[in-house]
């Protein structure tokens, strides 16, 4: 099981640096001018080698992609909005694992499966956009994804085909929580779902245990 989790790192991305001035605060109170070099130091003074993170997508823009080389941890991936094939390619040569659809790790999967795919087309399946994981983490079931469930953000209505599949997921596998990125500094309002953006985390990562034990 994984034991940390972070959301929208974002590396290289100038404007998410207007979006969200917290960022550029957050830096400049810790003492550096460049965010992106804040959260390298950030991750590399708490993540030990084989420490196994969940990343929720969104890694970078541009170059930015390269600045994971830098970055310590046994790293899981789940894609998102803003994650390109050719960054996904360079982050599979350092050893990241890649999640890249529905990823159901719970007993009686397979009949999880065949629903869907009376429910919902092939082509919206196999989006990669529409990446979770389901686990149980001890005794609480979990999605994990880059988007909430049920996201009501007028921005994110291109998505409405994503999050609709979402929301099946989490009912048809009786989830209790939805730990997502994608949202920043907005939370979501429905009170099962838990972010694990930087934004709302204090620009740390969060450890899997303590975030479930928010409920």
């Amino acid at each position: 099981m994984f034991k940390y989790l972070i959301a929208d790192t974002h590396f290289k991305h100038t404007n998410i640096l207007k979006y969200e001035p917290l960022r550029v605060q957050q830096a400049k109170l810790k003492g550096y001018d460049d965010f992106d070099e804040f959260i390298v130091d950030m991750w590399n003074s708490k993540i030990l080698k084989d420490d196994k993170i969940l990343h929720l997508g969104d890694v970078a823009f541009k170059d930015g992609y390269k600045i994971a080389n830098r970055l310590k941890g046994d790293i899981t991936l789940l894609i998102g909005n803003h994650d390109k094939k050719e960054h996904i390619i360079y982050y599979k040569k350092l050893g990241w694992k890649i999640i890249d659809k529905i990823t159901l790790d719970i007993p009686k999967a397979h009949i999880i499966q065949n629903y869907l795919k009376k429910e919902f087309s092939k082509e919206q399946l196999n989006n990669p956009l529409l990446s979770c994981l389901v686990c149980d983490v001890k005794d609480t079931r979990v999605m994990f994804s880059h988007f909430p469930v049920f996201d009501d953000n007028p921005y994110d209505q291109k998505y409405s085909n994503i999050t609709k599949v979402l929301e099946y997921i989490f009912k048809t596998t009786k989830c209790s929580i939805n730990i997502h990125g994608h949202t920043h500094s907005l939370k979501a309002k429905e009170d099962f779902c838990i972010s694990a953006c930087l934004e709302l985390n204090g620009f740390e990562f969060v450890d899997i245990l303590d975030l479930v034990n928010l409920r």
